[in-house]
């Protein structure tokens, strides 16, 4: 019964957003693109056009989770000054950039932080994007969800990611706060209230499980069992696959910045340093657990990536050699960043994006056959 109830609801969603799921389960310039490359027919200058841009809005963050390669442990933020962390993307400077994208076929912002709904003008900023008919999705810890649960329903976006790395006990312990689980929840539950009240079917609400060295198999468990029937979310996402970089790897892709650049001791990898080589008892676990869950009879979907067998998934975290048969990297071609204190500014964005240094960009890719040493656990690489 919660299945057929769970197909009905997904399906509703379906008939309300019918472009935003084909162009999340196709991705099809991406695809396309990789596949190219793979042949070494490189696009030519000028003749593409980001489909997906990937927004980092704000450094600040509430939580200091410990597998964050910005505020965790090992995050790179901590060494910013002070004037670096208060910066933020002017609302005006993105619309610049979107009135430039979406007539060359822009469809799809992604936003991440810091936090989220720290932005101070992001209900703005949703409604901006929307009125150019673009797909939104925010990654946010969900703290903030209640607060904002309403005006997330009118903006009209079309799905959020929310953060959760266990059941109360073990998020609580990686987010380092005794009040995030229930903030978390609380604004699930704020958030499906509110679309229910406006008899709507997005956005589609997903939890993302990030399966790392801080949390256990069991905490995956728990989690499910404690979702289970209260019709919080529609998709539960577990990553099995950690963002880290072993120390060589890193070293090596700062040789080659300062070949083409010359640009020395490039830190962004840091927070992700880390190594996995150790892990293939627990990711026999996770393998073992994610077969009971997906076995279960959940009021959510529960979806898994990247999408290799689960007997693969030891060889996933203890073999950083593998690149699960992804061998060339589409993203310079197809999707790009800007961060908080991105230098659009005063330059037209596709200036930027066709000019020399991107091209060097490109060109150091190709270099090296199609992925740089830091690639192979890319989530934006395993997740294709």
């Amino acid at each position: 019964m919660a299945k057929r109830n769970l197909y009905w609801r997904l399906f509703r969603g379906l008939l309300a957003n019918p472009r935003y799921f084909y162009f999340v389960w196709r991705m099809d310039t991406h695809a396309k693109t990789a596949a190219r490359l793979a042949r070494d027919d490189l696009p030519k200058n000028g003749t593409f056009y980001p489909v997906k841009l990937d927004l980092r809005i704000v450094y600040a963050c509430n939580l200091r989770c410990k597998m964050c390669a910005q505020w965790g442990d090992t995050g790179t933020y901590f060494a910013y000054g002070t004037t670096k962390l208060q910066q933020k993307l002017d609302l005006k400077v993105i619309e610049s950039v979107i009135r430039e994208l979406a007539p060359k076929g822009l469809r799809y912002v992604d936003m991440e932080g810091g936090e989220t709904f720290l932005y101070p003008e992001i209900i703005e900023l949703f409604r901006m994007l929307k009125s150019y008919g673009l797909f939104v999705k925010p990654v946010t810890n969900g703290t903030l969800l209640k607060k904002y649960a309403q005006d997330i329903i009118a903006s009209g976006i079309d799905a959020i990611n929310v953060s959760v790395d266990g059941d109360r006990e073990m998020h609580n312990v990686v987010r380092q706060m005794d009040w995030a689980y229930d903030r978390t929840m609380e604004g699930l539950l704020a958030l499906v209230e509110a679309r229910a009240r406006a008899g709507r079917y997005k956005p589609l609400i997903k939890i993302s499980f990030t399966m790392t060295r801080h949390n256990k198999a069991s905490a995956l468990q728990k989690l499910c069992e404690e979702l289970a029937g209260k019709g919080l979310i529609d998709v539960l996402v577990v990553k099995s696959n950690p963002i880290w970089v072993p120390e060589e790897k890193g070293q090596a892709y700062n040789a080659l910045v300062e070949k083409h650049f010359g640009v020395h001791g490039i830190s962004s990898w840091q927070g992700f340093l880390e190594d996995y080589r150790d892990f293939g008892a627990e990711a026999q676990d996770i393998a073992e657990t994610l077969r009971a869950i997906k076995a279960k009879d959940y009021d959510f979907f529960v979806d898994t990536v990247p999408t290799v067998p689960a007997h693969d998934l030891p060889k996933l975290y203890t073999d950083y050699e593998w690149n699960l048969g992804r061998t060339h990297c589409p993203i310079a071609y197809v999707e790009p960043t800007i961060d908080s204190d991105g230098n659009v500014y005063d330059t037209p964005f596709l200036d930027i994006w066709f000019g020399e240094r991107f091209q060097e960009f490109r060109r150091m890719l190709a270099s090296q056959g199609g992925l740089l040493p830091i690639c192979n656990r890319c989530c934006q690489l395993t997740e294709a």
